[in-house]
């Protein structure tokens, strides 16, 4: 294996490898790091509890990194109607794709089979090679280039490295780049459930005093059940066996989710993050390693693949006009397109969350007048067009 590249990507997830999907047709030479292979595919396994909804800005993404049409051949669930509702409140809204002129509103996809066709994508690219399992331990940079140092011993240099690490990044910590984060009070369960319902087409999300219930469809009787609560709440739930959680569930959610069956469950806690600078000389961040936001719209992953296409965008475009590619003036225009769009969003969910977590009458009284007058249809139209990153 060569240990020269000119792009070092740390993480192989689902937005580190859609990063080097986009950038390997300019030529690029890349190495793409990962602790963890995804688990090849088996119609029989159980649905994971790590899904995305991935909107169709991210699938534009995912065919530009011709792993769509892999994705396509595993399962996934196109859903065409959104509700958003509250209880004993008269804010009824549902979203539907034919209002915009289109046939879905997005689809609903496992984590790991993103992460396994994007794989399947790069698998015959002889310009990117993955390391994995691997982890770097350290990162030092000097004279332009920066020396990668594996927990295998094995030392790897980069004109550039991309953090795609998550929000706990190593790249992140590694080059002195701080973040300003804040912690919510409550967290989320999420439990994966056999319904007794047929193929659902929509995605809903209920307010209640407690936090949202939202259910997420999945391919065939399947779907997801997200619970957020307060967070000692969300870990007792997590811990009550699969057929009491069944049971808690269907006496708190609404009726239209119907009979259920745990198959799956688990509890996170909730927190918003987002790093104070997207570079550093010899270093780029995307994905999770530059922001985190609350999960309530599940945007986080439509915010990283449009990351992705944004610096691919100018890499590619620097490499092709001559330029020093890797330098912080090119950097520069990366976090230019996205750092504010980026924190716009954050705040607008971090509002979004405070503003139905408050139970006082006149903030009861002011969400559902917004949720009521957001069924204008030039304000719905608008609304359905941002959340599909149309």
């Amino acid at each position: 294996m060569k240990c020269d590249y000119d792009i070092v990507i740390c993480g192989g997830g689902m937005i580190g490898a859609a990063m080097a999907a986009l950038l390997a047709p300019s030529g690029f030479s890349i190495a793409v790091i990962e602790t963890q292979a995804p688990a090849e595919y088996d119609l029989s396994q159980c649905f994971d509890l790590r899904i995305s909804a991935l909107s169709p800005k991210s699938m534009q993404v995912m065919q530009q990194c011709n792993a769509w049409e892999h994705l396509s051949s595993m399962r996934m669930c196109p859903y065409k109607r959104m509700r958003v509702w509250e209880v004993a409140g008269f804010g009824d809204l549902t979203f539907n794709a034919d209002q915009v002129g289109v046939s879905e509103l997005g689809h609903i996809v496992e984590n790991r089979l993103v992460q396994l066709s994007l794989w399947q994508a790069l698998r015959p690219l002889n310009n990117v090679d993955i390391i994995c399992p691997a982890s770097p331990s350290s990162f030092r940079h000097q004279n332009a280039h920066t020396h990668i140092t594996l927990d295998s011993g094995q030392t790897l240099t980069a004109k550039l490295v991309i953090g795609a690490d998550g929000a706990e990044s190593k790249v992140r910590q590694s080059f002195g780049v701080g973040v300003n984060r804040g912690q919510y009070q409550q967290a989320c369960l999420v439990a994966s459930v056999n319904t007794q319902l047929g193929q659902q087409d929509i995605t809903w999300q209920r307010f209640v005093s407690t936090g949202p219930q939202a259910f997420l469809p999945l391919l065939g009787q399947h779907g997801s059940v997200v619970w957020y609560h307060q967070a000692d709440q969300a870990r007792q739930l997590s811990k009550l066996s699969n057929a009491a959680l069944a049971d808690e569930i269907m006496a708190q959610f609404p009726s239209q989710l119907g009979h259920i069956e745990v198959t799956g469950k688990a509890s996170f806690g909730l927190q918003k993050q987002h790093a104070k600078s997207y570079f550093a000389p010899g270093m780029v961040l995307i994905g999770d390693a530059a922001h985190v936001i609350n999960p309530l719209a599940g945007q986080g992953v439509n915010l990283g693949f449009q990351d992705v296409a944004s610096l691919a965008q100018v890499l590619s475009e620097a490499h092709k006009n001559g330029e020093d590619w890797s330098s912080v003036m090119v950097l520069k225009r990366y976090q230019k397109q996205r750092k504010l769009a980026n924190s716009l969003m954050l705040h607008s969910m971090d509002a979004f969350h405070h503003g139905f977590s408050n139970v006082s009458p006149p903030a009861k009284w002011l969400r559902n007048l917004t949720l009521a007058a957001a069924k204008a249809p030039p304000l719905k139209k608008r609304v359905v067009r941002y959340a599909m990153g149309i």
